[in-house]
């Protein structure tokens, strides 16, 4: 659940802040947004679609080229949309709007949207494939709470853009403009230092230093633009709590006054959500991360070595309690190789590494009935451990013997390369 909550919100935050803001905009120059909203909607999911269906069934779409394509496109038309909207504005303060001026703002904004909703859609769309990864079925409580995760983050962006279009209409229109075209340019720069990243890595563009060190920072402060948005989400909120306290209480009835109030009220009620959600996000993306990524501290494996006869022999009284028990087996060059071995059932073991073709030596922890991989959080169907498959642990080969259970070395040393 936590995995999915935290994922959405961070790469959505951001641009449902954007997309509010791209909004409000349509409103300050006195356009109708829905069928901009609509159009913009449809052209992004479209192409967000058309990735994650080739992503999904092909593998062979490169993540970053696209975001390359959309983050260019971006730069190339944010100045002059933003150049048209300021046209726009002062030309409708003297009443000398043009059609053109209006024209261009709309086309720019609307291709805008489109972009940003192109840039997060694609893992929003293909996030529900990852639910069901090492599952053997879709009915457990695992699976719905990756879903209620996911939908939680989702139903809290759409309100955050809610809410900031809301009070976006009560704050002057020129003071929202500014603010706009900050965040704007704010986003613009991320975008900036992403395309840079790209280009490097991909090896487009030569090695700078300072490019380097730029990027260096944003990375190692993942969460940096997230909060500066969060800052611009709250300096919107602060700017109507204020409208609201010097709102004077003027009216030639007491009804009008009534409604004066119920404004203010009704004003400070958005306050308070917007301050709510953003906190949510803030609470998101730094605690519960910390607490996702912290993991659970994996039990040292027991070390084991080999009897007389060159085998390793674990006594089955010591595996007998549905327990899961971990083992390490030096290998000649010194590698610890670690395997599990849990009691499946009455006459059945379930024995395997330590480690997934997925998720790689991140090892297993037992969480009440279940097995849970450390790094992904998937449960184990306890009856599969031993077989191949999703995030199982890979099969070890055993015999039971005497009472023992025994592993032939040669096994171990022929998977070490995955513990290194």
């Amino acid at each position: 659940m936590l995995q999915y909550l935290i994922n959405v919100t961070d790469n959505t935050f951001i641009s449902a802040v954007i997309v509010a803001l791209l909004i409000s905009t349509l409103r300050i120059v006195g356009t109708q947004p829905k069928k901009i909203i609509w159009s913009s909607l449809l052209l992004g999911c479209l192409v967000a679609l058309v990735y994650a269906i080739l992503k999904r069934n092909t593998g062979t779409v490169i993540r970053e080229y696209y975001d390359l394509v959309l983050l260019c496109s971006w730069g190339i038309f944010i100045i002059p949309t933003v150049f048209c909207i300021w046209i726009c504005y002062i030309k409708q303060k003297r009443a000398n709007m043009n059609a053109w001026w209006q024209l261009s703002v709309n086309c720019g904004i609307t291709l805008l949207l489109a972009l940003v909703f192109a840039l997060f859609m694609p893992n929003l769309l293909l996030y529900p494939f990852a639910f069901d990864v090492g599952m053997d079925s879709i009915f457990n409580t695992d699976y719905l709470f990756k879903w209620l995760g996911y939908t939680a983050a989702i139903i809290l962006m759409l309100l955050i853009t809610l809410f900031i279009c809301r009070i976006t209409y009560k704050l002057a229109n020129k003071l929202v403009l500014i603010i706009i075209s900050i965040a704007l340019a704010i986003f613009t720069i991320q975008n900036f230092i992403t395309i840079a990243q790209i280009m490097i890595v991909r090896r487009i563009i030569a090695y700078q230093q300072w490019l380097m060190d730029l990027i260096i920072f944003v990375l190692s402060h993942g969460n940096f633009f997230i909060f500066v948005f969060i800052c611009i989400s709250l300096l919107l909120t602060l700017m109507l709590y204020i409208k609201s306290k010097t709102t004077p209480l003027n009216g030639q009835n007491p009804a009008q006054i009534r409604k004066i109030k119920a404004n203010i009220r009704q004003d400070r009620r958005k306050v308070l959500m917007i301050m709510a959600a953003t906190a949510i996000t803030a609470f998101t993306v730094t605690r519960l991360r910390y607490l996702y990524e912290k993991g659970v501290e994996i039990s040292p494996a027991e070390p084991i070595g080999l009897n007389s006869n060159g085998l390793l022999v674990i006594p089955l009284t010591k595996v007998n309690d549905s327990k899961l028990h971990r083992f390490g087996y030096t290998t000649q060059d010194g590698t610890i190789v670690r395997f599990i071995i849990i009691k499946k059932s009455e006459n059945a073991y379930g024995v395997g590494l330590d480690a997934c073709d997925i998720c790689g030596a991140s090892g297993y922890y037992q969480r009440g009935d279940q097995v849970v991989c450390s790094l992904c959080d998937v449960v184990m169907n306890i009856a599969t451990i031993g077989f191949p498959g999703g995030c199982n642990p890979v099969p070890l080969k055993f015999q039971v013997n005497d009472g023992n259970i025994v592993i032939k070395p040669k096994y171990l040393e022929a998977e070490k390369n995955r513990f290194k």
